[in-house]
Order: C-alpha cells, then sequence, then structure tokens
C-alpha cells in the first residue's frame, strides 16, 4: 500500500464492525507497539482527554490556540474530521503528512499480527505512534464516543474535561443522562484533576468523588459576570477583566479558560510557564474553527447573504444555535437551513427546537452507509414546516438555497443559510465552494 487512501480503505475492513467498545484488543496492541517502540520518544509533559457530548472539538481548539501562543508544542488528536483524514492529528495545529501517517499505520499493521482493530482504533494507535514520538509539552486527546471504553481511555491523563452530557449514542451510552454521564465519566482517574461544564449529570460528580479526583466546575469555580471572569481558589478569589466576543458557548470558553490556567500551573512544575489573561483574550478572538459557525467568505455571495456552517447534530447543539440565530437575524431577514443527518440522530426533536427561526428548509441525503433515508429526513423536518425542498444532492441544496432572488424592488434581501446536521453535510459544504 504505496498511498493514505488505500491505508484508510484497508484499515476499514480488519474488523467487521465499525464500532466495538471494549479496551482489551487495543490495549494488547498498544502494549506491544512500545515494545517496538521506533524511536526515543519522550512522553509529553502534560497529557489532557476531552469528552463529551457537544463541545469537545471547539474546546480543544481553544486550548490548543492559548498553548501555542504561549510558545508551547501541542499535540492533538480529534474525530472525525471535515476533509481530510490528515485533520485528525496535528502538532501546532497543523495536520501532519500523509508519508507520516503511512508510516505509523504501518507500526501499528506490524504490531496487532492479526487482532482485528476498528478503523477508530487502528487510527487512534496511529496517532499516539505519532504524537508519543513528536518531544510535545501538552498533547490533547478527543474521546470519540462515551469515554469509559472509548480506546483514548487506554491513557492516564494529566487533566481530564467534560464538557456536556445529553442525549447521543443512545444505541451505545444508554438512554438516561445519569448513564451516559457515568460513560463521560470513564475517563477521569483516580487522585487526578478534572473540569467539569455546566449542569452535568450527578454521575459524574459521584464518580469523581468517589475516585478522589480534584474538580473544577463551570460556574462554580469559574464565574462569568459583568466584569470578566472570577475564579474561586483555596486561597482566595482571582479576577480577570473582559471576555471574548468568539460566537462559541459561553461554557466552552470558560473550561478553556480554566484549563489553560491548570496545565500552566502543571507543567510550571517542569518547565517555564505563565498565563496570560490578555493572551488569551486576543488568541480567543482570533481563532478560527471548522464547522462551528464557521462563516463563509466567497465571492459568489452577495452582500446580503451570510453562511454559517455548523457540525451541530443533536437537539444540545440546536439549542445553542436557536440562541446563536435569534440574535443574528434582523428585520427583514430570511433565515435558510441546508440540512441533513445520519440515521442515529433524533431529528424530531432537532427540527422542533429550530423551526420556529428557520424559515426554510433545504433537504438533501448524505451519501454514506449510515445516513437518514431521505423519505424520514423529510418526514421528520415536514412534521414542523410545510416550507421546504428537498434535492438529491447536497450540491443542489445549496446551490438553490444560495441563489440570489431580488425582491420586487430589484434588492437583495438580508439572508442567513445555516449548513449543518453533520461533518459530512460540512464536507459536502467545503467542496461546494472550492468548486466554485
Amino acid at each position: 500500500m504505496n498511498s493514505l487512501e488505500e491505508w484508510l480503505d484497508y484499515i476499514s475492513k480488519t474488523h467487521p464492525s465499525e464500532i466495538e467498545m471494549g479496551l482489551d484488543r487495543i490495549r494488547r496492541v498498544f502494549k506491544k507497539m512500545k515494545k517496538l517502540q521506533r524511536s526515543n520518544g519522550l512522553k509529553p509533559k502534560q497529557i489532557v482527554v476531552v469528552s463529551g457530548t457537544n463541545g469537545k472539538g471547539s474546546t480543544i481548539a481553544l486550548i490548543e490556540s492559548g498553548l501555542i501562543a504561549m510558545g508551547h508544542t501541542v499535540g492533538s488528536y480529534t474525530s472525525p474530521h471535515i476533509r481530510k483524514y490528515n485533520e485528525r492529528v496535528k502538532i501546532n495545529a497543523q495536520p501532519i503528512s500523509d508519508q507520516t501517517l503511512i508510516d505509523s499505520f504501518t507500526q501499528v499493521d506490524n504490531a496487532r499480527a492479526g487482532v482485528p482493530l476498528t478503523y477508530f482504533e487502528f487510527g487512534t494507535l496511529a496517532a499516539f505512534d505519532v504524537l508519543f514520538n513528536s518531544q510535545l509539552d501538552v498533547l490533547i486527546l478527543e474521546i470519540g464516543l462515551g469515554g469509559r471504553l472509548d480506546a483514548v481511555n487506554i491513557i492516564d491523563a494529566d487533566l481530564s474535561i467534560i464538557t456536556s452530557v445529553a442525549l447521543d449514542h443512545t444505541d451505545w451510552l444508554g438512554s438516561s443522562l445519569e448513564g451516559i454521564g457515568f460513560e463521560k465519566a470513564g475517563i477521569l482517574r483516580a487522585n487526578g484533576q478534572a473540569i467539569l461544564g455546566e449542569k452535568l449529570p450527578n454521575s459524574v460528580s459521584l464518580h469523581a468523588k468517589s475516585l478522589d479526583c480534584k474538580t473544577l466546575t463551570v460556574h462554580q469555580d469559574i464565574i462569568r459576570n459583568e466584569q470578566g471572569v472570577t475564579l474561586l481558589t483555596e486561597t482566595g478569589e482571582k479576577k480577570f477583566q473582559g471576555f471574548p466576543s468568539i460566537r462559541l458557548p459561553e461554557n466552552n470558553i470558560l473550561i478553556a479558560f480554566q484549563a489553560l490556567i491548570k496545565i500552566s500551573e502543571n507543567l510550571a512544575q517542569v518547565s517555564k510557564s505563565i498565563f496570560s489573561y490578555n493572551l488569551m483574550l486576543e488568541c480567543f478572538n482570533n481563532v478560527k474553527i471548522e464547522g462551528r459557525l464557521e462563516e463563509v467568505k466567497h465571492t459568489t455571495l452577495g452582500s446580503n447573504q451570510h453562511v454559517f456552517l455548523d457540525v451541530g447534530h443533536n437537539p444540545h447543539a440546536a439549542s445553542y444555535l436557536l440562541g446563536v440565530l435569534k440574535g443574528l437575524k434582523l428585520p427583514g431577514m430570511t433565515i435558510n437551513a441546508v440540512y441533513s443527518s445520519l440515521a442515529d440522530k433524533d431529528v424530531d426533536a432537532l427540527a422542533k427546537i429550530l423551526s420556529p427561526v428557520i424559515d426554510k428548509w433545504f433537504l438533501a441525503p448524505l451519501h454514506d452507509d449510515r445516513a437518514l433515508d431521505i423519505i424520514k429526513l423529510e418526514s421528520a423536518v415536514g412534521g414542523y414546516t410545510r416550507n421546504m425542498l428537498s434535492f438529491g444532492s447536497l450540491h443542489e441544496a445549496l446551490h438553490s438555497a444560495l441563489a440570489r432572488r431580488p425582491d420586487e424592488s430589484g434588492l437583495e434581501p438580508k439572508s442567513i443559510t445555516l449548513v449543518f446536521g453533520s461533518f459530512y453535510v460540512i464536507d459536502a459544504a467545503k467542496a461546494y465552494f472550492e468548486g466554485l
């Protein structure tokens, strides 16, 4: 196999199931890989693991950007990707090369000796092979699904983060928030450190207490106020002036601030690391995160057309998007939605939440084995609106939604087009604009 595409096709076939929870297989192979270590890689000075239903990607991006601004070398492993697989493994926010991935896939394949690994497990081990041999100051790892039985959880973190808990992936994680919270809390370690997002189920804090894991919680230990942010510490309050203007959930921003402070404190024990709130404000305000209310700038768009891309795909994400759209909508403005979904998502609940602010839906199927059938998509969305159109592809849906239609006076009306529902949707949207 000479190309990354050939390898990705190969690793997708090494296990009969796309998902199989459990850590025995990956632990076995990882242990053998460590014995076959191809270089004297240094363990990162700090390892951070991030779990949560929503907010993982944006929280990691904020932490990553802050650490880079402070002069640290940062590696990250996230999933899924939007355009290229390489996006999953980054050093200082830059995707690694095809050849680096190919070399690591080869290492994994040699070490597994026939052990069947899922696509995600194979990719996770390849990411570990790259990142544990890159002499990093900080390594940030995103949990793919759940926490307790996710492949990433074979690594013990210095700092564990749980951003949010909502109903999603219920076939794998259970149908109760308390049960899902327990699965997410599986990343916590005995006598460890953790940062918890707002309004998490009791199962998370109870599990942390049982492990004697020290926790910092949004709105309890880190508080947003009119002046900025207040940290409640064992020695008293620390106050910081100002707050980022970036369009992201406050919960994620507060977690990232607290994480940067905690990581800086931990790094200060082994190397020089100084946290600067003003530097973080500037950094956060300038960070660009793909697929998280990412605004498209393109020459084909009219001056009154605004297009946002968002990977949000469940009711929890929809509630946040509803608030953002309400804040953006001006008198006389039309809001369109270009939308599709995978079959395991609660489309009905999502459509119910967003229908009050969306004027017209443009639906299309995803070309993936896990895609929701277009008939079912139409039925779910159609329960809350009659103003919708269906298309054979997302390309056609985007073309129709973005067609410029002057009003009776000949002026182009103000509009927002939200393209959302899945990483696959964002991939298709980016391909669409690249082809214009």
